[in-house]
């Protein structure tokens, strides 16, 4: 199961990027230019790119870009107070960046595994 950015989220850093190159063409460049062709490539990276992806052995949590991943066993998933945690330590998978359908269906899968 994929695990999405939530969509309206990477919407507005493409909005935001928008402005960013735009007033740096009628200003002239400078460093607005990199930070609008950077705020692009993420807002792009958002849409484009998953979250995470659980099967049934582990959760796999991808960085926005690049080949890093962190990798937790899906045995140990519990939810606790809404928030996600592998044994002790607490995922890094926050629910505001996460689409919601995509967030709901996470806590059924692994409350339905045992880890409320």
């Amino acid at each position: 199961m994929k695990i999405r950015y939530k969509t309206g989220l990477g919407v507005f850093i493409l909005v935001c990027a928008s402005f960013i190159l735009l007033t740096t063409f009628l200003t002239g460049p400078s460093v607005s230019t990199f930070t609008g062709a950077m705020t692009l490539a993420i807002g792009i990276g958002y849409l484009v790119r998953p979250l995470a992806e659980l099967t049934d052995t582990e959760l796999t949590i991808f960085a926005l870009f690049g080949p890093l991943k962190k990798q937790y066993p899906a045995a140990d998933l519990r939810f606790v107070d809404g928030r996600l945690y592998a044994g002790d330590k607490k995922v890094r998978l926050a629910a505001w960046v996460t689409n919601t359908d995509d967030w709901n269906a996470l806590m059924q899968k692994v409350q339905s595994r045992g880890g409320a």
